[in-house]
């Protein structure tokens, strides 16, 4: 048990899935991207900041609906494992599919307002979060152990791994580097929606 919290095995597949999620360019990361080579990285970070902060907001609302669930029944539960599973697959299944299809658009996002604000409520209006969030956080939970600790340590996984990584991508782009070629986004495309799908694929058959 890591810190006598969650199984080894569990956290070690978490951390490998977020880190793959958060490499995966998607419209955060292109106006993170932007604000950078625009405005430089202070406006990166700023971006990055109001990201975070609409991701924690979501977070919370995920893992209090998760709670409830678990305390009053374990049957419903298991069936949002399920249908979390099932997501996740169509997830990475999307994925896969967009990245056969088109190449990135060479244009990034128009920036307006202060980024910090911006980025909080570009976030905020993305309910794909929460459900990412309710899809990926049971797979990963043991009902049998308290399930607060659990929360905190995936939100650390999560917040610390977002962070380094999107902060990569804003000083890349800060130092007048583009967030990344159309070939290697469309592989980082390919390999997570691969990922997506095979951790869905274990969730559904619970290996």
């Amino acid at each position: 048990m890591f810190l006598g919290i969650m199984a080894w095995d569990k956290v070690l597949v978490f951390i490998g899935a977020e880190l793959v999620f958060s490499l995966t360019p998607g419209p955060t990361v292109m106006m993170i991207s932007a604000y950078g080579f625009k405005s430089g990285f202070r406006s990166a970070l700023a971006a990055i900041a109001g990201t975070q902060t609409g991701n924690t907001i979501w977070y919370v609302i995920s893992i209090t609906g998760l709670g409830a669930l678990v305390t009053a029944s374990p049957v419903v539960f298991d069936g949002l494992k399920l249908a979390g599973a099932a997501y996740l697959i169509w997830l990475g299944a999307s994925s896969l599919w967009k990245s056969w299809r088109a190449a990135s658009d060479a244009h990034g996002p128009k920036l307006m307002g202060r980024p910090y604000v911006k980025a909080t409520l570009t976030q905020l209006g993305n309910p794909k979060a929460i459900l990412f969030f309710m899809a990926l956080l049971p797979q990963f939970l043991d009902t049998a152990m308290p399930l607060v600790p659990q929360y905190f340590l995936m939100f650390v996984i999560t917040f610390i791994g977002e962070s380094v990584i999107l902060t990569g991508y804003g000083w890349l782009a800060a130092t007048g580097g583009r967030m990344a070629g159309t070939h290697h986004a469309v592989w980082r495309e390919r390999i997570s929606g691969a990922v997506l799908v095979a951790l869905g694929v274990l969730a559904a058959f619970n290996l």
